[in-house]
């Protein structure tokens, strides 16, 4: 199925490993001019090559950056720009863990996460929507663990974080709505990923028990009985990207196997 992407510029935040490297891998192989960025240089080399593999070295930039700086997202937005012309798709993949209880929550650390899930983004959105203004188009996709609908103790900083995102892109897609920009959230389930790997093995330090047992109590809460793709969260958001999802905007989509089932 042809999307209609080809020639549009994206920016995957995030997109070196996991979930955002199968995002910009099913932008480019829909002839989507991508910019990528992330902090291990050594995985955007990686990545950057892989890409080019599948269309040509012009169709991929690596920005090498850490966007919980304050001037990370107009530097990533302006090379995006020079090398391409324009931006029409943004997609935010960022989420950063402290492991601490609610009543244990510390400035420092609600600060870091604030920083790095709220900010992060917020000024990406901002930085791209005069290109899209401009452009009368635009697609602006958030991707974030369920965590945010079934928050655990534990993870209670990061996913309020989160939910702070989420609110501040209702507003940005009813505000947006009328240039032709859409904003969506996707909501993901457990995916298998190094990310993942290490996230259950720390849980599985807490618990006393072996990653594979903590594996085994997630993937029974999940009615598919299995972990996500990385890729099948890379086709939903280029679906989302793409003009024949132009009329969904301010929406949260589940990709989960069914662990999502409430009806309000």
């Amino acid at each position: 199925m042809d999307l209609g992407l080809r020639d549009r510029v994206a920016i995957v935040g995030g997109g070196t490993r996991g979930v955002g490297r199968a995002i910009a891998t099913a932008l480019v192989r829909e002839g989507a001019n991508v910019a990528i960025c992330g902090r291990n240089e050594q995985d955007l080399r990686h990545t950057e090559l892989d890409l080019a593999r599948i269309a040509s070295q012009t169709h991929v930039l690596a920005i090498p950056v850490d966007l919980s700086g304050a001037r990370s997202a107009r530097r990533v937005v302006r090379e995006t720009v020079n090398r391409f012309g324009q931006i029409g798709i943004l997609v935010s993949h960022v989420w950063y863990e402290s492991w601490e209880h609610p009543s244990e929550m510390t400035d420092d650390s609600m600060l870091a996460a604030f920083e790095h899930n709220y900010l992060s983004s917020v000024r990406l959105s901002r930085e791209v929507v005069p290109y899209m203004r401009q452009l009368r188009w635009g697609r602006i996709i958030h991707c974030m663990p369920i965590d945010v609908r079934q928050p655990t103790e534990e993870a209670v900083v990061s996913t309020s974080t989160q939910v702070a995102f989420m609110a501040y892109l209702k507003g940005l897609s009813s505000e947006l709505a009328r240039f032709n920009i859409t904003v969506n959230n996707v909501i993901s389930g457990p995916v298998e990923t190094d990310w993942l790997k290490s996230s259950l093995e720390a849980e599985a330090g807490r618990q006393g028990l072996s990653a594979d047992e903590v594996l085994d109590q997630r993937v029974n809460r999940i009615p598919m009985r299995r972990l996500g793709r990385a890729e099948e969260i890379g086709d939903l958001v280029t679906f989302l990207a793409s003009d024949r999802a132009g009329y969904m905007t301010g929406s949260d989509l589940y990709i989960d196997g069914g662990m999502q089932r409430s009806i309000n």
